[in-house]
């Protein structure tokens, strides 16, 4: 994947809503076409994942949804959502890719989201135009 546009949709999960509007409109602006989902509970939109497998059901050549993952939320927060990723079958999560995007400059939870083999890259906010260079250049060889 070399374009964000590859990505089928976005979940932005985020526990604060403005950011998620901000996000949004952004991706919007940089031409971003497809489907964008907000939440603002992790665990919410884990659940969720499970509607979008459906969703994709008998898509010959679907492409995966793009997970933009706060890691410091309330109640259910971005380890907790990484917790029970990991425990899903290989073929669900080829479905998807999981980016952080976070507030946290701590190398602790740098290091710890770049060593979970299901996150594919970590982006500290805002969010910009240099993120979305980050995202295409996490995937460009996948």
């Amino acid at each position: 994947m070399t374009n964000i546009n590859e990505f089928e949709a976005i979940l932005l999960v985020d526990d604060d809503p403005v950011i998620n509007i901000l996000n949004s409109k952004f991706l919007r602006r940089t031409g971003y076409l497809h489907k964008i989902w907000k939440f603002e509970d992790g665990l919410e939109a884990f659940y969720y994942l499970g509607q979008i497998i459906r969703l994709q059901e008998g898509l010959v050549n679907k492409n995966p949804v793009l997970v933009l993952l706060d890691l410091n939320m309330p109640n259910f927060n971005g380890w907790d959502f990484l917790r029970l990723y990991n425990d899903l079958d290989s073929a669900t999560k080829d479905s998807f890719r999981i980016v952080v995007l976070s507030s946290s400059c701590n190398p602790e939870d740098i290091n710890r989201a770049n060593m979970d083999p299901n996150v594919h890259g970590y982006i500290i906010k805002p969010f910009s135009i240099e993120s979305i260079d980050a995202i295409e250049k996490f995937f460009m060889y996948s």
